[in-house]
């Protein structure tokens, strides 16, 4: 027999002759055993040396009145435990099974290779009941370690979605006449979208609205350089006499310079542009943003025209920059992609064409423009949503 399933066996016999034919054959097959001639010593001998099986006329009751083999089961759940008896009926011997015993065998039928395969599969099966019980212990240690990692990465996303909330300027924010107001609603803790804004001179405000590709803590990252870098572009042009050189399409230009430096394996679309409240003037550019946003010009809705490459994958690139003249009335929305995936219609041109009824009906109000978009409602969205809103009232 396998070395792995020998161990000590425990024989509970009154029979003396039957008691050493059974050791006679155990002792053969390299077991350690030792042996009992009545129920009341078997089972104090057993729950003294816990031993790998127990085999007898365990069916049998104590002084005390109670079954010695649910007593064993009891005591000894992880000892297997095989029934051999003179006689018993069919239901004796299904009711023993049903307890737990491993086998039930007949005395009168018994030879030593029926008795060495039923230890042998007695001994397998707890064998594998233990590895079993060694493997769940194993399991329940890794879950318990995998559920505490979960808590200690939920708070840390929530800790970064934190510090992304700080990084987002003010809304509503009023400047150079305008009321800005944007919404950031991330698939997850944290937003690969971003938006941002800033006055640069009198009159003069830049703005972007950014998406990263994938979502969570690695486009969150993108996010805060996004932030530090237009922080370092907005210082910049404070220190100038003149901020008339303030260019959307040089501001993503050094974007996606600095970010190809990065080398994260990510890149973003970009609407950025500036307005310029002296001139009465829109200048804007595209860098792969879709869907393109939407201005309305008094009382006309213009969609954006213009293209690009996204930022942070092709070096030397050229931003297109374009000019409108705004209306006293203006309102101008942009918005990422992350809305198409929540639209019910079924195609681009039908949620291209919601888009622009909101933004016609919302006629620059930005509670109305949202609730035209059911932004608010939405909860396990499967991308980022972004939606910015940028007016000025004559």
């Amino acid at each position: 027999m396998n070395d792995s399933l020998t161990g000590s066996v425990l024989v509970i016999e009154s029979d003396s002759q039957h008691r050493a034919h059974l050791v006679e054959w155990l002792l053969a097959d390299g077991f350690k055993v030792h042996a009992a001639a009545s129920v009341d010593t078997g089972f104090a001998l057993a729950c003294n040396l816990k031993p790998n099986l127990i085999l007898g006329d365990v069916v049998l009751a104590l002084a005390n009145g109670s079954q010695l083999l649910r007593a064993l089961l009891r005591e000894l759940p992880e000892t297997s435990v095989i029934v051999i008896t003179e006689s018993a009926s069919l239901n004796e011997a299904v009711t023993a099974l049903q307890e737990g015993a491993s086998d039930f065998l007949i005395k009168s039928m018994l030879n030593d290779d029926i008795l060495r395969v039923s230890v042998q599969r007695a001994i397998e099966r707890r064998v594998l009941r233990e590895q079993n019980n060694s493997y769940r212990a194993q399991l329940e240690l890794a879950n318990q370690k995998l559920e505490e990692s979960l808590k200690l990465l939920e708070y840390d996303q929530q800790s970064g979605r934190q510090v992304q909330l700080r990084l987002l300027p003010p809304t509503p924010h009023l400047t150079n006449g305008l009321e800005i107001n944007h919404y950031l609603q991330p698939s997850l803790f944290l937003s690969g979208d971003f938006v941002d804004y800033f006055s640069v001179g009198a009159g003069r405000t830049a703005f972007y609205l950014a998406d990263v590709s994938g979502h969570g803590a690695s486009s969150a990252f993108v996010t805060v350089f996004l932030k530090t870098l237009t922080n370092r572009i907005r210082r910049h042009y404070e220190k100038r006499t003149s901020s008339a050189t303030l260019s959307p399409g040089r501001i993503m230009t050094s974007m996606n310079e600095e970010l190809r430096m990065l080398a994260t394996g990510k890149h973003l679309t970009v609407f950025c542009g500036v307005i310029d409240t002296n001139t009465d003037q829109l200048i804007y550019s595209i860098g792969g943003h879709y869907p393109p946003a939407m201005l309305k010009n008094g009382n006309e809705l213009i969609v954006l025209p213009g293209n690009g490459k996204p930022l942070g994958l092709f070096p030397d690139v050229h931003y297109e920059e374009h000019t409108l003249q705004l209306a006293p009335s203006f309102s101008l929305v942009a918005l990422s992609d992350g809305i198409l995936e929540v639209m019910t219609e079924p195609d681009l041109v039908s949620k291209e064409a919601r888009i622009q009824a909101a933004v016609e009906a919302a006629n620059g109000q930005w509670a109305v423009l949202k609730a035209q978009l059911g932004v608010e409602t939405m909860s396990d969205v499967p991308d980022d949503i972004a939606v910015l809103m940028i007016k000025r009232d004559q």
